[in-house]
């Protein structure tokens, strides 16, 4: 007989929620309210880079979320990262610029 792990089925919520939940990516784009207003991607969320440091808990306080930065060409994202850095956030990606991440994140 199999190990009842084994025999629960597919749609098993439990099951399916170990299976189908992929680690916290949070998207945060850190350009200008202008830019911001002009187009951004619809997974991600609006804190420039100068608020960064005051504004990151309110969107995730684990330390080990994958975060993927942007902003127009990929400065302000590398301001962002550093700081992000420094409070011990672990997984900080800098993606570039917004025409970069557009075709990484449709």
């Amino acid at each position: 007989k199999p190990p009842a792990a084994i025999e629960a089925p597919a749609t098993d919520p439990a099951v399916a929620a170990a299976v189908d939940v992929p680690d916290e990516v949070v998207i945060i784009d850190v350009r200008s309210d202008e830019e911001w207003d002009s187009g951004h991607l619809d997974a991600a969320i609006h804190i420039p880079h100068t608020e960064i440091a005051q504004k990151i808990e309110g969107v995730t306080s684990n330390k080990d979320a994958k975060i993927v930065l942007y902003c127009a060409v990929g400065g302000r994202a590398g301001k962002a990262k550093k700081v992000l850095d420094l409070l011990g956030y672990t997984r900080v990606e800098n993606a570039g610029g917004y025409d970069d991440i557009k075709k990484q994140y449709k």
